[in-house]
């Protein structure tokens, strides 16, 4: 029988570690974890994490890495190596971290629900601009459906004045169309009216009224109290003609001409009920967009109505004609 072999057990020497560096270094010096942390501001648990190895209990890996950097400065051990040994010991703990974890789970990429493409692009653009264009004939026909706005600026309602006519002035949509007691007035580019109406002597209502294309109107009716007697509103003449108009029974723009020179600059508007007496010494002249809602007296002569009900007419009446 051949003889036993006999094997010899050996123990490797074990390289110090990074805690037990630091711990040892430490103690050579007489320090404890509370010496430390009053001399560099680390708090003497995360002293004793490192220590220890128990970098699992302490912050994020970019703090750690200063509080080994500095209590290796404050130990006056070289700290370039004491941070290669610190990297190599976290190394290892991570990787054995991984193995235990297992490979990580690789999830499928999922196949998106909308692809982009030219057509999808295209089809799109379709969809958004058949979307601007409903919602723009929308917003059209909700402001078509409303009833126009109207502002009266003046005159004041309720409001008492010395003469035979006011201005009626204010604002509105540009597309509306304006009437003053049922008379079409114009307004401007913007909406703004400025209409010179003429007033009986006494209690006058003014109705003024905004309509749409859709026919949705808005109407405001102010009340103006006239003071004046009709002489005092005619250009004062001896002899010649004299014309006293009557409206009624609706309103009326009306234009007046004294001997070839117009009274006002444009038809003034004439509310139902107003009475107005003109004097010239040849001829007056009168424009009227209702001839049967004015009546006239000549001379006082009754004409009658000037002309049928919602035409316009013109007439002349000059010093010493004989009405039939």
């Amino acid at each position: 029988m051949s003889a036993a072999v006999k094997f010899t057990k050996k123990t490797l020497p074990q390289k110090e570690g990074l805690g037990e560096k630091l711990a040892k270094k430490r103690i050579s010096l007489g320090l404890d974890s509370k010496d430390v942390e009053k001399a560099i501001r680390i708090r003497s648990k995360h002293i004793e994490a490192i220590e220890n190895g128990r970098y699992d209990s302490l912050p994020p890996d970019v703090y750690v890495r200063g509080f080994v950097r500095n209590y290796a400065n404050y130990l006056k051990l070289d700290a370039n190596k004491v941070m290669k040994l610190y990297e190599r010991e976290r190394g290892l703990i991570e990787n054995v971290r991984k193995a235990k974890a297992g490979p990580p789970v690789v999830k499928p990429m999922e196949t998106p629900k909308i692809v982009i493409t030219p057509k999808t692009i295209t089809v799109g653009s379709i969809i958004l601009g058949a979307l601007t264009i409903f919602l723009y004939i929308g917003w059209q026909v909700l402001v078509l459906m409303a009833p126009p706005n109207l502002d009266v600026t003046n005159p004041k309602d309720n409001v008492n004045i010395e003469g035979n006519s006011v201005s009626v002035e204010g604002t509105t949509d540009s597309g509306a169309s304006l009437f003053i007691n049922d008379v079409e007035v114009g307004i401007d580019q913007n909406g703004i009216f400025k209409e010179k109406i003429s007033l009986q002597s006494g209690v006058n209502i003014i109705k003024v009224r905004a309509q749409n294309k859709m026919g949705k109107s808005t109407e405001i009716k102010k009340t103006v109290v006239a003071k004046y007697q009709s002489e005092a509103a005619v250009a004062a003449a001896t002899g010649g003609v004299e014309v006293k108009l009557t409206i009624g029974p609706r309103s009326a723009s009306v234009q007046v001409e004294i001997d070839g020179k117009k009274v006002t600059d444009k038809p003034v508007v004439m509310l139902a009920g107003v009475v107005q007496t003109y004097k010239g010494t040849e001829k007056i002249k009168i424009i009227a967009s209702d001839g049967g809602s004015v009546g006239a007296d000549v001379n006082g002569q009754s004409v009658g109505a000037l002309g049928e009900a919602n035409k316009t007419i013109e007439r002349e009446f000059t010093k010493g004609m004989i009405i039939k």
